[in-house]
Formats: C-alpha cells, sequence, structure tokens
C-alpha cells in the first residue's frame, strides 16, 4: 500500500549499479577488440553474443533472431547470478523499494497518532495486554510451488509427509532436515531458520509455527514454496520498543486520520526544489549518476537513485516513464522524490525496520529468485560450459514451469544487465563476422 497517494514508491537510495552511465539508448555500438578469446573450450569463430566470460558464436546461435538472442543474454546473466551467488546484489533495488514502502507506511501511521493525539502510555498499555512474539523454528521444505503440475505437487507432498512420518518415529528432526529439506543450507543448520515475527514469514507458514507449543511439530503445512514440516524450538516476547510501529497500526485508525497525515506530508514536501535542467541532461544522457534531480534543505534525490527506481519497474512502465515528456517526467520524479524526503524525515523521528524485517524481505525475494533459477536448471558453482547449454535450453524450454520462470527473469532484464552488460554482434552480412572490425552492440534494454 502506498501512503502518498498518487506517488509511485522509490527504493532507497543503495549501492550504486557497476555502470554509472545512464544507457539511454539502449544499444551503445562498441568495436571488438579480441573477442575470440573469451568464446571459451569447445568454440570456434568470433562470437556473436557476449555476456562477462560466456560467448556464444553465430553457428552456435544457428537462427535465432536478434529478440531471442537478446533474450538469450538475459538468461545467461541471470544464470551467472545465481552460479556466482550474486542474488543479494540483484534483490538490491528491489528489497530497497518494499523497505521504503514500508517505512512510509509507517510514518503515515506514526503521523496520524500524533494528529489524533495518542499518548505513549496508552500505546504501551496495549500492548502488554496483546504483546508480540519472536519464534524460533526449525523446518524442512519440499519446493513445489503452486504453479507446478499436480502431479508434481502430490509426489512433493508425499516426501514431505514421509518424513514427517520419520519424525513423529523418532528420528531426530535436524537429521531428517539435513536429509530431506530442500533449503539452501538446511543440512548444516539441520533446518534451523533466523528467528521470526509476524510478518517475517509468509502467512501460512507464521500461523502453522504461532499454533504450536515449544517442542511440537506440526503437520505437513503447504505454502506458496512447497510443503513444510516445522518444530517450534521457543517463543520470546519482542521488546515494545521494537514493536511500537506495528502497535500503532492495530490501535490508530487510518482511515479517519489519513487527510491529517496527507496534510502533514504535503507540507513536509513544500521544501522540495525540482531542477528540471537536471532532468533534460538526464533525459538526453548527459548526466551520470551524481546529478541532483531534485533537493530539500536536509537532502537531495539524484539521477542515480532514479535509476534503481525505474530498475524496479516492469518494462512498460519504465518505458512510458523514459517516453514521458518533460512536463510529465517531472511530475513522476517529484512524487518519488518526496517519497526519499518523506524517508528521511521518518528516520529522523525514529520511524524505522528492524534488522530481522528487513533480512525477511530480502529472504522472500531471494527466495522467489531461486525458484526461478531451479525452474531454469541454474544453480550455485554451474561451469560456464554447461551455463551455456542450460541458458539455451531455458530459452527454448516449453514446460509452463519453466516459461512463467522465464517471463519473470525476463522481466529484470535492465537489473540483470546493470551486473551483467549483454554484448550482441550485428555484422551488416553474414561475411562481416569475420572482420576485425565488426560492431558490436552492448544492450541494456
Amino acid at each position: 500500500m502506498n501512503p502518498i497517494p498518487g506517488a509511485p514508491l522509490v527504493p532507497a537510495a543503495g549501492p550504486a549499479p557497476r555502470s554509472s552511465s545512464r544507457r539511454h539508448p539502449a544499444l551503445v555500438a562498441l568495436v571488438v577488440f579480441g573477442l575470440a578469446a573469451a568464446c571459451g573450450p569447445g568454440t570456434t569463430g568470433e562470437p556473436a553474443l557476449r555476456v562477462d566470460e560466456i560467448a556464444y558464436t553465430a553457428q552456435e546461435l544457428g537462427a535465432l533472431s536478434s529478440e531471442q538472442r537478446e533474450r538469450l543474454g538475459d538468461l545467461v546473466a541471470f544464470g551467472l547470478i545465481v552460479a556466482r551467488g550474486e542474488l543479494e546484489r540483484l534483490a538490491e533495488p528491489y528489497v530497497a523499494r518494499e523497505h521504503q514502502s514500508i517505512l512510509l507506511q509507517r510514518l503515515a501511521t506514526e503521523v496520524a497518532a500524533q494528529e489524533s493525539g495518542m499518548d505513549e502510555d496508552a500505546l504501551r498499555a496495549a500492548y502488554d495486554a496483546d504483546p508480540e512474539y519472536e519464534l524460533v523454528v526449525r523446518h524442512l521444505v519440499v519446493l513445489s510451488e503452486r504453479w507446478r503440475s499436480d502431479e508434481e505437487r502430490a509426489a512433493s507432498r508425499a516426501r514431505a509427509e514421509a518424513a514427517l512420518s520419520r519424525i513423529r518415529a523418532g528420528e531426530p528432526f535436524e537429521a531428517v532436515a539435513a536429509e530431506v529439506s530442500e533449503e539452501p543450507g538446511a543440512a548444516e543448520r539441520g533446518g534451523l531458520l533466523r528467528p521470526g515475527r509476524r510478518g517475517t514469514w509468509v502467512s501460512e507458514f507464521w500461523e502453522a509455527a504461532s499454533a504450536l507449543e515449544p517442542g511440537a511439530v506440526s503437520g505437513v503445512v503447504e505454502t506458496e514454496y512447497g510443503f513444510h514440516v516445522l518444530r517450534l524450538e521457543e517463543r520470546r516476547p519482542v521488546p515494545f520498543d521494537e514493536v511500537r510501529g506495528q502497535v500503532l497500526g492495530r490501535l490508530v485508525d487510518l482511515t479517519a486520520a489519513a487527510g491529517r497525515a496527507e496534510a502533514w506530508s504535503a507540507r513536509q514536501a513544500e521544501a522540495l526544489a525540482l531542477d528540471e535542467q537536471a532532468l533534460a541532461s538526464w533525459r538526453d544522457g548527459s548526466a551520470d549518476d551524481t546529478v541532483t534531480l531534485a533537493s530539500w534543505p536536509t537532502g537531495h534525490y539524484t539521477v542515480g537513485q532514479l535509476q534503481r527506481y525505474l530498475l524496479t519497474l516492469d518494462p512498460d512502465q519504465r518505458a512510458r516513464v523514459e517516453a514521458a515528456p518533460i512536463p510529465d517526467l517531472a511530475t513522476v520524479v517529484r512524487a518519488v522524490a518526496r517519497n526519499a524526503l518523506l524517508a528521511e524525515r521518518a528516520k529522523s523521528m525514529g520511524v524505522r525496520l528492524g534488522e530481522e524485517e528487513v533480512a525477511a524481505i530480502e529472504e522472500r525475494w531471494i527466495e522467489r529468485a531461486q525458484a526461478w533459477a531451479t525452474a531454469l536448471g541454474f544453480r550455485p558453482a554451474l561451469r560456464n560450459r554447461d551455463l551455456k547449454a542450460t541458458a539455451l535450453r531455458a530459452l527454448t524450454g516449453t514446460d509452463q514451469t519453466v516459461q512463467i520462470a522465464r517471463s519473470e527473469v525476463l522481466a529484470l532484464s535492465r537489473a540483470l544487465r546493470t551486473l551483467y552488460p549483454v554484448v550482441l554482434v550485428e555484422p551488416a552480412d553474414p561475411a562481416a563476422a569475420s572482420r576485425p572490425d565488426a560492431v558490436v552492440s552492448e544492450t541494456s534494454r
């Protein structure tokens, strides 16, 4: 839920992508120098497609169209990110956007409480009557997303039920989890999870864990990720100061106070000044990531922050923003810069997310990405030769699970290419591929 009506959300400032240029328009001409060495073992001739150390010759690509080759490049980039354990880097802008969204919701609640005259004593008394808990849980999971076939789902559920039977028969939970669970790292941890609080796990998992007494084992629990078996290790009360924002959300009538909260936000945003000349420079590609697009007395909003915001939009949304006339573009930038300003105000007022909440946001995103990787055949430490073949299969696979995962991954094209640019050779004629002056395009749609 966006607490600022009409304003798109923007991620908080985070680590910048490798390239500081805008890469707009999409194709940037480069000259080939010594790319034959990038082909890798088992290939011959000049590469027609290259992503970091992975390269394909024209012969390997066959009759693939330019669009198909670009898609293959994106899949290779995703495969490299999985193989090299870099999903956290890919997740950064998406995690930052969700982080800011929740922060702004809490800011709106805080302001509504202040405007409604809610005092601290009332908040503490309400919390003491209905406290929040942190749960320590072990679990095992047989991965089986809901879009998989009925046959696959049934087989996965049967594996989870068989594991549950072993545990109920007296086998140590840790040993069964280490053997059966498909969660990365489960064997080393015996299925032990980082302590969780309300909202840090998907609702079915949280509800099942909350219903257990310490030491008790659940039945098979289905979530969007697959089939789980849980054991509750410990239930701990959470200190009031760490969940004050959630307590406010339960007690404050946001509907009644929304108008006052929005008026407060509008007053804060009066300090924001937009630099339309800098915006025009960004539009023509001459502004680097450090250029300020909007400012206020205590902060500013840069091209780099706008770039990271655009990474989180789907391709159609991003194209509309980038093609918008300057007045419309100014409206968008003013809105996302206002959100950055309000996020700064939230932090100055002590409104923030706990470390566990931030970690849970990242974990949820990475779990989704790991599901895509599994469906497409990518895995950690995959060798370059195998990654090339896997990416080609992922491009052409017709299985429903592959098609869905491929669509999700290709929607991240711009973010993928900030980490691993896709380089295409586009010779003017078939004989041109062997000439030393062939032109390459680095694409980053």
